[in-house]
């Protein structure tokens, strides 16, 4: 019987170390280059940090400017981010490309950190926008301060004043 016991608790314990080394190996860094590199980004909202709508309330004064953003939104080659980058050392470099609809940031660069989560973009807006949305999506590009996401949905969060809203994408 004490055998059995002995036998038990050994099994029991080991498979209880396997485990947790099986925990403590995961790695809280995000693969940076799966979800960035050479990937097209399409906008699918654009809301407050906190917000669960598509689009913040007041982005638009009324519904006739409302109706033509989400009709450019639908249009294809509006709204993307394009994303190259390398990994070299462990730091993650390179360029994007946003296009909105009028306007667009060619090239700029981007340094991305998957353990913190940081992202940086800078760049010179070229062209520019009359529709709210648009003007809203450009200025959120360059003031991009972290990232969240996968290889199927990207969330950028950027300063707007004192305010911290979100950019949602899908992958194209």
């Amino acid at each position: 019987m004490k055998e059995k016991i002995n036998i038990k608790t050994i099994g029991c314990s080991l498979m209880l170390l396997a485990i947790l080394l099986g925990f403590s190996a995961c790695n809280n860094e995000d693969d940076v280059m799966e979800i960035f590199n050479n990937k097209t980004w399409k906008l699918s909202r654009i809301a407050t940090e906190k917000g669960k709508e598509q689009f913040y309330q007041g982005l638009w004064n009324n519904e006739a400017e409302e109706k033509a953003s989400r009709e450019l939104l639908k249009t294809d080659g509006n709204f993307t981010l394009n994303f190259n980058c390398a990994e070299v050392n462990g730091e993650v470099t390179g360029t994007v490309s946003a296009h909105a609809v009028k306007s667009s940031i060619d090239d700029a660069t981007l340094k991305i950190d998957g353990k913190e989560h940081t992202i940086n973009i800078g760049g010179k807006v070229i062209g520019t926008e009359s529709d709210k949305l648009a003007k809203v999506f450009i200025n959120g590009v360059l003031n991009v301060f972290k990232y969240e996401g996968d290889i199927h949905n990207l969330t950028l969060y950027f300063k707007d004043g004192n305010t911290t809203k979100v950019m949602g994408f899908t992958a194209r």
